[in-house]
């Protein structure tokens, strides 16, 4: 697949004609990344964007003891990164591929300059941000307010939906996740994520093989439906 044709797919770029496609064409540099690659981090700030075309990232914070949650993962066709007038992370979060990535990056100044003769794109942001925090807030929420079993099925849920296929009531999760991976996005550990998941293969809401997940859509979303209220 040309570059042209991965730019086109970024979501912030889908709706730009091809000439403006190979404006950022023409100031983005792509680099093929290994995974387990940390691409930024408070160790390796940097103000740019980064535009996802192929892969999986991991975004997450770690403490002073080594301790990590993981506050989104991103497929194809996402950004995150920053720039002084427009930020999708913060200083305090890493960014790790979880698989070799492609990534474009796009610097402070050239990505103000993009924004500044297409307005359509700074809407587009906007659009993305908010997205983000509506996420950001529905993970808070559930740390706060539900149990282990809960925050596991929501996370895999959301997670076939933005990463996975649905085959007739079970939805596939397209990407390698270990316990250890869900403990760092549910706030627990990976012994208590090993037991809540065996209990929920058992009672037929979740399936695996072998670090593939699969979710029963129909059961999983009446569970959740009927626990949040």
């Amino acid at each position: 697949m040309d570059k042209l044709t991965m730019l086109s797919q970024i979501n912030l770029f889908d709706e730009l004609e091809m000439s403006d496609l190979k404006q950022i064409d023409n100031v983005s540099d792509m680099q093929p990344l290994k995974k387990g690659t940390i691409i930024l981090g408070p160790e390796k700030p940097m103000k740019a964007l980064f535009l996802l075309k192929q892969g999986t990232v991991r975004l997450y914070r770690s403490n002073a003891a080594g301790k990590q949650l993981t506050v989104d993962l991103l497929g194809d066709g996402n950004i995150f990164g920053e720039t002084s007038s427009f930020s999708l992370t913060d200083d305090l979060v890493y960014a790790e591929a979880m698989s070799d990535v492609y990534v474009c990056v796009i610097g402070k100044a050239q990505f103000e300059e993009l924004i500044s003769d297409n307005p359509k794109l700074a809407i587009k942001f906007i659009e993305i941000l908010s997205s983000r925090l509506k996420d950001i807030y529905e993970m808070s929420e559930n740390l706060a307010l539900h149990s282990v079993k809960y925050r596991i099925l929501s996370l895999l849920l959301k997670l076939s939906e933005k990463f996975g296929k649905r085959k007739n009531e079970w939805q596939t999760i397209d990407i390698k996740l270990t316990h250890y991976d869900i403990a760092t996005m549910i706030g627990s550990t990976r012994e208590t994520v090993s037991a809540t998941i065996g209990e929920l293969k058992k009672a037929g809401y979740i399936k695996k093989n072998p670090l593939v997940f699969a979710v029963h859509a129909s059961k999983t979303s009446g569970f959740l439906e009927e626990k949040g209220e």
